[in-house]
């Protein structure tokens, strides 16, 4: 288990992460993810979020397997988290957390949050920052950080 930056090569394999755990974050599993998130989520799109200046990307790997993704994008807006269902439940989301927070200068953060994450988040101290939204059966609950 380790650690790293994540790659351009590694661009399929995410995307195809991020897709399986739709059921997560769609209002209602059974539905299709709408065309607009669609979009973000080829290999295509995470080529060019991590070939970005605009973002910081680590996986987690064990055993050879990509169990977990972080994207922060700069300055401080955790764009992407997430950990292959399989691995769900051993810290691995407190562990890529850790390691990106780390890797930035900044003392707050944001993110919109699936209603499914909202408590994984406020066991890092996040809070509600706003009332939840709701986008084409996705709903998101917008949190924050501040550090002192």
């Amino acid at each position: 288990m380790s650690i790293r930056r994540a790659t351009k090569e590694d661009a399929e394999k995410l995307s195809d992460l991020v897709k399986s755990l739709a059921h997560f974050y769609l209002d209602h599993s059974t539905d299709e993810l709408p065309q607009w998130l669609t979009d973000t989520l080829t290999s295509d799109a995470f080529v060019k979020r991590l070939a970005s200046k605009e973002y910081i990307n680590f996986i987690y790997e064990q055993d050879s397997d990509i169990a977990g993704y972080i994207s922060l994008k700069k300055p401080n807006h955790i764009y992407h988290l997430f950990v292959s269902e399989q691995y769900q439940g051993n810290g691995i989301s407190r562990l890529l957390w850790n390691h990106a927070k780390s890797s930035v200068a900044a003392t707050s953060f944001t993110l919109r949050s699936s209603v499914y994450a909202i408590p994984i988040y406020k066991r890092f101290g996040f809070v509600e920052s706003d009332a939840i939204g709701t986008k084409d059966g996705i709903s998101f609950q917008p949190m924050k950080l501040v550090q002192h």
